[in-house]
């Protein structure tokens, strides 16, 4: 069966075969021209069949059709057409989806992206790019680039742009200025375009770190400078002390470092509250600047402690002069709130190369050299020298041997007697403390008190002392010697501890001790600080029951206008005005002064320092209540006070 009508009959008796058929068909045939004649070489159908048939044909019968040859060429070309013409469309399709992400990396990335032809002009950028530099579009299309930029980061862009062209993709960070002139901080990235492995221009893609670069210079003022003075911290100093010792150790020159100290600055704190102590501090650090020439620097090493360094004029001479005028400029009178307070200030000198070749020995040697101007009494300079370095390490092995002699029961107290006028009658006895030092010996009080109130020490001191002191009257009562009390020295730093009372109250516990035979000594300068406070704690011990004395009074002058207001019991003349006292000095004035006053704020009054007969007949005379001295007896261990009394028939214990 050939032809297309052998395979039409084909087709329908197939059909036939499971169910009736009505359909349309046609046929026709292809046809090329030969020789001047057409010549039929193959047939085509279209057929559209109609069935209700529901079951799937179980026979087909066989099919023996022949396709002539040449028709078999035709087909494959025909076929092969179909699948190029399929490919294209998918590669179309592929090139569309492509195009649109690319689209919308560039239009929907959160940074700038933008692209230039090989002369810097750009050719395209993104919806972010416009809207961070507020152009539009035609603004710019075709404009250098360089427009957006400074004139002094035009070599360097020119730079990383020829390097990007040459295939090398570069990094940097440019400042650049939006349309009304704000600038901000881009970190810039460029890569070439390259077509058929040649650039043909670059893309840009830029990143604001505008608010990075705020962030960490934020975070390096923080931790270089003071954040109350602006002026370099600690560290940041140290590093321009080190690099100025390089310049120095090459040309060969001397520097020198000051340490400047506020004298009682706390009472700006204390009084007057921490913001007017910051507002104390910056109008010192602004004083301090205007002192200073070129080549000097100034720096807050903490607290109230001011460093300087002087680079260009560092002698002897001039550092001497320098000191003098940062002291008339501070003690200048500070005002706060319509009121005047007057401060001095200390400095310590050190100098390279004499004292030290690092910034760690020059700074440790100044601050050496300003805690003995302290000590002095302040309000002076005094230059580095090596005998201080001895007495500062001697201090410190001190203080460590301090820490231990609690611990290994070095510390003891003697008792000096405290006597009526007259009949001399033991009142009390003063406690005072010695330290039996296992290499050095006795070691004074004046050199271990100061390092014990520097340290925080004297809290666990003071404490002790209240309570072997107390205990130690419990056991003279309990032999017989019910009258006597104990007058115990309180430091400012002990007083002004927010748990005194409390430890007080836990002395008089522990030794069962009555709080009347209590008497506690306290100096003017505790009242230097906050007194409204230091009266209401005055106040809460005298309602317990224990007596309250001003000690060494007559050195201090801020007590005087609150005494008529202090819940206070004796006064303690000063040993200084004693050591001297004659009818022809000016002392004798001063101690009956204080007398007169005493008695008539009804309070009794104690002179201390006695050492002869000429003092005790004055003191008599003044009618002193109470007196003390090595004229009366020097300071006894409990057991020689007991011989004392034994041999003093007028007392009656």
């Amino acid at each position: 069966m050939k032809g297309i009508e052998g395979l039409t009959q084909f087709e329908l008796k197939s059909l036939a075969m499971n169910a009736p058929v009505s359909g349309v068909f046609c046929n026709g045939e292809i046809a090329k021209r030969q020789g001047g004649f057409l010549q039929i070489f193959s047939h085509s159908m279209s057929y559209l069949a109609f069935s209700e048939a529901k079951e799937k044909s179980k026979m087909v019968p066989d099919l023996h059709y022949h396709m002539p040859d040449y028709a078999h060429t035709f087909v494959t070309l025909s076929n092969l057409i179909n699948a190029s013409s399929q490919d294209i469309k998918a590669l179309n399709n592929e090139m569309k989806i492509s195009e649109e992400q690319y689209r919308s990396l560039f239009n929907n990335n959160t940074d700038m992206i933008y692209s230039t032809d090989l002369r810097g002009n750009f050719t395209s950028m993104n919806p972010v790019f416009l809207k961070n530099l507020g152009y539009a579009q035609e603004e710019l299309l075709g404009k250098s680039a360089l427009k957006l930029v400074q004139e002094a980061d035009v070599n360097r862009i020119k730079r990383h742009f020829h390097r990007t062209i040459d295939g090398k993709p570069q990094y940097y960070d440019i400042e650049i200025y939006t349309k009304n002139g704000k600038a901000s901080y881009y970190h810039i990235k460029n890569i070439p375009i390259t077509v058929n492995n040649e650039c043909v221009g670059i893309y840009g893609i830029g990143r604001d770190i505008t608010e990075n670069l705020e962030f960490e210079k934020k975070i390096t003022q923080l931790a270089n400078y003071d954040e109350e003075t602006g002026l370099p911290n600690r560290n940041k100093f140290k590093e321009i002390i080190d690099r100025m010792l390089e310049r120095a150790k090459k040309k060969k020159r001397t520097l020198a470092v000051l340490f400047v100290d506020f004298n009682r600055f706390n009472m700006i704190n204390d009084a007057l509250g921490h913001d007017a102590g910051d507002l104390f501090l910056k109008e010192m650090a602004v004083r301090i600047k205007n002192c200073l020439l070129t080549g000097a620097y100034v720096g807050r090493f903490g607290s109230d402690k001011f460093t300087i360094l002087l680079t260009k004029s560092s002698s002897p001479e001039y550092v001497t002069s320098m000191c003098k005028l940062l002291l008339e400029a501070i003690q200048l009178p500070f005002k706060f709130q319509d009121k005047e307070f007057f401060i001095t200030a200390s400095i310590g000198v050190s100098m390279y190369p004499y004292d030290g070749y690092d910034s760690d020995i020059l700074m440790k040697n100044a601050d050496i050299a300003l805690n003995r101007a302290k000590l002095q009494g302040g309000n002076e300079w005094i230059f580095f020298s090596d005998e201080m370095n001895d007495e500062t390490i001697k201090r410190l092995e001190l203080e460590s041997d301090l820490r231990r002699a609690l611990k290994n029961n070095e510390l003891y107290l003697l008792y000096q007697p405290i006597v009526e006028k007259g009949t001399r009658k033991l009142i009390t006895c003063e406690a005072l403390i010695r330290w039996q030092h296992p290499q050095r010996g006795i070691v004074p009080p004046l050199e271990f008190i100061p390092i014990a109130e520097e340290t925080g020490l004297i809290h666990s001191i003071g404490k002790w002392v209240l309570k072997t002191a107390c205990k130690q009257v419990v056991d003279w009562h309990n032999e017989g010697l019910t009258d006597v009390s104990i007058s115990i020295n309180v430091s400012a730093f002990q007083f002004q501890n927010r748990w005194f009372i409390e430890e007080v109250k836990n002395a008089l516990a522990y030794s069962g001790l009555h709080p009347n035979y209590l008497h506690l000594e306290l100096t003017e300068t505790v009242m230097l600080n906050d007194s409204q406070k230091t009266i209401e704690v005055m106040k809460a011990l005298t309602n317990i029951g224990v007596k309250i004395s001003i000690d060494d009074f007559g050195t201090g002058y801020s007590s005087l206008s609150y005494l008529k207001n202090l819940p206070i019991h004796i006064l303690k003349i000063d040993r200084s005005f004693i050591q001297n006292l004659d009818v022809n000095t000016p002392d004798f004035a001063i101690v009956k002064s204080i007398m007169t006053m005493g008695h008539g704020l009804g309070l009794q009054v104690t002179a201390e320092g006695i050492e002869t007969t000429q003092q005790l007949e004055i003191l008599e005379e003044m009618n002193c209540d109470f007196l003390q001295g090595y004229f009366i007896e020097k300071p006894l261990f409990p057991d020689q006070l007991k011989e004392w009394l034994n041999h003093q028939h007028s007392i009656m214990i």
